[in-house]
């Protein structure tokens, strides 16, 4: 028994002591040193020492300290190397990405000479190596790609194998010491955002800094500092004077001054800063997540954003504000202890601190706070330094480039526009300030007007970012420029009248696209049913208005006051008073039918109501799938009818709670479990192979039509390059948007899909707690029950249905529709069931569910050729329900002509008008009217006469092709076309661009179109 107790023993002896070996031998990713015993596998020469210091560190509570003399080194084999699925990378390898050094180091004296960063494979093996100059005091965090080193460099995105790591001084004089922390050997990084900057100039040489807005530019930064500004005129100064007063009213406090000192304590007490010798605090990080750690630090504990950063700083900076001379000195102190704090932690002008993509959005409250702390920043000697900090990290120098490098970008315009204006302010040079300005005002006037390829408010009136129109983006830029409008207004540095003109029209445009302030799902982008609003600019539209209009010969602009009585006018009354008293201006009328080419979209008005028609193409995305956002976002421009009334988009009976994302209201899909419907792709936008999506319009009626076809197309973002989707789901849609009705058709349906249905969803309505849950169908009648769920083959007599917001659908065809009215289950869009990735956006929020009355067409398994027919009377009166209801309404205004592969054609008979969706050439057309056209086309044609026509012509197809074949992304171009009429007409006035030919009993007319506009004629017998 003692026997083996004893060997039982020894083995277990023996396990622990090769536990303990193969736990010592676990090479490390990265090196904090927080402990003794990790210097001990690092080597030096005799001209260095190492040791552990709490002076200073960046994550933890020490750093190594390395005093150093010429030619010395430490290095280190005790490493070990990330792989890419080991490295923190949001979109896994979704975008190129490739090894990556990380360190940070810290300098207490700018030194002369340089520290070179070596990797070794083997003794044999040429070394990989960088070098960075110590000409900086403080932090600097260093990204640098194995690719962009020296000597034998891996290519990009291929893995590397070193086994030592080594530091040696270059070019050392005198005996010096650096502090280096967080040190990753090498893990995985997005090719697009290590940074170059005064350490690592070497880093992306091949890049042009206009490509990407956020990186900082040394020679950028380099124009400001080389500029020669002249003397300044007095007049001009005292319109720099004007300027400056408008920035300041933008923040001053109108309360009765107060001690504020308890309060500021608090606000500054949440800093825990550590004043010695410098000031020390948590690392003040950008994006702590890119990089990778051994245990994750916690938020706000272990380390500070910079954007929380920032929302204190401005905190103090406000009560800075209202505070009496006792606060201000208080809060004054330390608000420079603060700065401090931020200047020492690396972010100083030239330094990029290895990323700092989209910076912009973590930076407005910090631009703001230091504005206006001006005073005791100069007083403390400290606004210089800082202003320089600002221009370097929000690239103010490039105002100053040369006007080829001027791009429009949406995200400048919303997180950097009007931070610029207020950074010129940031220096105490007068002459300096209006040599900036003069610069920001062109730079402004000229991004500004760009509606090419290169803009980003198009001739439409469309807010383009990622490449298609996003109001979500667009809103931020809304949000912003207006200030920059009226703080510039009637001086001599104000926006140029073209600028000012195309940002009036895509601002304006977003009253056409909402209703009465929420502008849907369809051109949401990324966040469906969420808060897509235009109500937060209330402020924006009265600044455009007193900004004057764009020629300045009013001080008013009539048109943003006119919209700002109709949307806020009853909720400020005082404003609402002076411009209807003093300006006779009233509220603005909206019904008509509105075309969006560049967003595939058309919007039809009436009363109170909007209908927002969408589709996608070649060159319109259907919607942007992100990695954990709208997950199961595939069918939102299926050609799509959204109903909103003025409540808007939950009044309407749009919500997120519970919503089946296959059935969008209009959509033609496949309905797929949501876990087939998510996404396979982290990124995904959408573009089909076809052209042929877009909307004509004649007076306040238009035709919206589209070939959907999912067979074959694009990813737009991401990884660019062919996709489609497996179903290969194929229609051909239109809406007749005449009067107070719409006209659907869709022909030539078909799917491969052999497991799932494909439908044609009439509504989806969320019940909330205001509306009864009542729907009508004109089989069964009234249903009001929880629980309904049947289906019901359809006739062409009297197939009628009534949803629960009082939208009628008038079923014309033979199809069998489903109805249920029930409690849905569903997941919030920012969570992926087949990742279990969620954005913080979602709160947690994985399962939703809700009431809704859902109707749909259901065209069943893998068909080959359905079709259906119906029509909408959006928000009916009582009146018409109730006929409706009793078989008493019928309508026998209008006429389908046609509905086939060729054509969807129909006459409205009560308007005289004729609508034509031709989806192919063809030279022998048999409907009225129209007998050829060269293109594919869609046409109004109104009987004005008995000898008249009115005759209203769109090609949709954008043509983003130059002459030579060249893509343009965003920028149409000229196409030729013809149509031919039957009969011998002439045009009643003369048209130099547009040639009339007459051949028997025929009339030719050849014209250009572009950018999906309509073009209109009359013409008599």
């Amino acid at each position: 028994m003692i026997k083996i107790d004893f060997k039982i023993s020894c083995f277990l002896l023996f396990f622990c002591f090769c536990a303990i070996l193969i736990a010592q031998e676990k090479k490390p990713y990265k090196v904090n040193f927080e402990n003794q015993s990790e210097l001990n596998h690092f080597d030096h020469n005799k001209t260095s020492t190492i040791t552990l210091s709490d002076k200073h560190y960046k994550l933890g509570k020490s750093s190594l300290r390395w005093d150093f003399k010429e030619d010395s080194y430490i290095k280190t084999s005790f490493l070990d190397i990330l792989t890419e699925e080991e490295s923190p990378l949001a979109y896994g390898d979704y975008f190129p990405n490739s090894p990556t050094t990380i360190f940070s180091i810290y300098n207490e004296d700018i030194q002369e000479g340089t520290l070179r960063f070596s990797f070794y494979s083997d003794a044999n093996d040429d070394e990989i190596w960088f070098e960075i100059p110590l000409n900086f005091t403080g932090w600097r965090t260093i990204w640098v790609p194995f690719y962009e080193m020296n000597g034998h460099t891996p290519k990009r995105n291929t893995p590397v194998n070193f086994k030592t790591f080594k530091i040696s001084t270059v070019n050392i004089k005198k005996p010096g010491t650096v502090f280096i922390d967080d040190l990753v050997f090498s893990q995985y990084q997005d090719d697009r955002y290590a940074y170059p900057d005064f350490s690592v100039p070497f880093l992306k040489q091949d890049f042009a800094p206009e490509q990407d807005h956020w990186m900082p530019s040394i020679a950028y930064y380099n124009y400001i500092e080389n500029s020669k500004a002249k003397d300044v005129s007095i007049a001009t100064k005292k319109e720099i004077d004007i300027i400056l007063q408008r920035l300041n009213s933008r923040f001053i406090d109108t309360l009765k001054l107060k001690n504020t000192v308890h309060e500021a304590t608090e606000i500054y007490s949440k800093l825990n800063l550590n004043v010695d010798q410098t000031v020390k605090g948590r690392p003040l990080t950008f994006r702590y997540d890119e990089t990778y750690y051994n245990k994750p630090p916690k938020y706000d504990e272990d380390f500070m954003e910079v954007h929380r950063f920032g929302a204190i700083l401005k905190q103090l900076a406000d009560l800075y504000l209202q505070g009496d001379e006792k606060s201000k000195s208080v809060i004054s102190s330390n608000f420079i202890m603060a700065t401090q704090y931020f200047l020492d932690q690396g972010w100083q002008a030239g330094a990029s601190g290895g990323t700092r993509h989209h910076i912009g959005y973590s930076m407005e409250d910090l631009a703001k706070a230091f504005f206006i702390m001006r005073a005791p920043l100069q007083q403390a000697g400290l606004l210089d330094e800082v202003g320089k900090s600002m221009q370097w990290v929000f690239n103010l120098g490039k105002i100053l480039a040369p006007e080829d490098d001027f791009v429009a970008n949406i995200d400048y315009f919303n997180t950097q526009s009007f931070y610029h204006l207020m950074i010129i302010f940031m220096r105490t040079d007068i002459n300096k300030i209006a040599l900036l300005l003069n610069a920001y005002s062109k730079y402004m006037s000229i991004t500004l007007a760009q509606d090419n390829e290169q803009g980003v408010f198009k001739k439409d009136g469309t807010s383009w970012h990622h490449g298609g129109h996003y109001p979500a983006y667009g809103m931020g830029a809304f949000k912003n420029l207006p200030k920059v409008f009226r703080t510039l207004s009637n001086t001599q540095f104000k926006i140029s009248m073209v600028g000012h003109q195309n940002f009036k029209k895509a601002i304006l445009t977003t009253v056409l696209y909402s209703n009465k302030f929420d502008y849907g799902f369809a051109n949401a982008g990324r966040h469906p049913l969420e808060d897509n609003t235009i109500e937060p600019l209330k402020s924006q539209f009265l600044d455009m208005a007193y900004s004057g209009n764009p020629d300045y010969t009013s001080k008013i602009d009539r048109e943003f006051a006119s919209a700002y009585l109709r949307l806020w006018g009853d909720q400020d009354k005082e404003t609402a008073a002076v411009l209807k008293n003093e300006y006779n201006i009233k509220p603005e009328t909206l019904p008509g039918y509105h075309v969006l080419p560049y967003a595939s979209t058309a919007i039809h008005r009436r009363k109170d109501w909007a209908a927002i028609i969408k589709g996608y193409s070649k060159y319109v995305w259907a919607s942007e799938i992100y990695i954990a956002s709208n997950r199961y976002g595939r069918y939102p421009a299926n050609g799509t009818i959204q109903l909103l009334s003025e409540k808007g988009e939950y009044g309407s009976g749009f919500n997120q709670l519970g919503w089946d994302w296959n059935r969008y209201p209009g959509a033609t899909i496949i309905h797929l479990p949501l876990k087939e419907l998510e996404s396979d792709l982290s990124l995904l936008m959408f573009k089909s192979n076809q052209t042929f999506a877009g909307a004509v319009k004649q007076d306040n009626n238009g035709v919206f039509s589209m070939i959907l076809d999912e067979s074959s197309g694009s990813n737009s973002d991401g990884k660019r390059g062919s996709y489609s989707f497996p179903g290969k789901l194929k229609a051909r849609k239109s809406v007749f948007s005449f009067g107070n009705k719409l006209i659907c058709i869709g022909t030539n349906i078909s799917s491969i899909d052999n497991e799932h249905s494909v439908e044609t969803t009439l509504f989806q309505n969320y019940l909330n707690e205001d509306i009864s849950k009542n729907i009508f169908s004109s089989k069964i009648g009234a249903i009001n029950k929880l629980g309904f769920n049947q289906s019901i083959n359809s006739d062409t007599k009297d197939s009628w249905y009534i949803d629960a917001y009082q939208n009628i659908y008038h079923l014309i065809s033979d199809n069998q529709v489903h109805i249920k009215l029930d409690h849905q289950h569903s997941y919030h869009n920012k969570y992926s069931i087949n990742t279990g990735k969620m954005n913080t956006k979602g709160k947690g929020v994985k399962e939703t569910e809700g009431n809704y009355a859902v109707a749909w067409i259901d065209h069943g398994v893998a068909p080959t050729s359905s079709s259906y027919r119906y029509v909408i009377y959006p928000f009916s009166d009582e009146n018409m329900i109730e006929k409706v209801k009793t078989g008493r309404f019928k309508d026998s205004s209008f006429q389908v002509i046609q509905a086939d592969s060729l054509a969807h054609v129909v006459y409205d008979k009560a308007l005289h008008t004729y609508g034509y969706s031709f989806f192919q050439n063809s030279t022998s057309l048999n409907v009225p009217y129209i007998k050829a056209v060269s293109n594919p086309s869609l046409i109004m044609l109104h009987e004005t006469g008995g000898k008249s026509i009115q005759l209203s012509v769109v090609d949709p197809n954008l043509n983003f092709y130059d002459d030579s074949g060249k893509a343009t992304p965003g920028f149409g171009h000229p196409i030729s076309i013809e149509v031919t009429l039957q009969g011998i007409w002439k045009l009643q006035e003369s048209d130099s661009k547009t040639n009339l030919t007459v051949n028997k009993n025929t009339t030719t007319l050849t014209f250009s179109v572009q950018d999906g506009t309509t073009y209109n004629f009359k013409l008599t017998r």
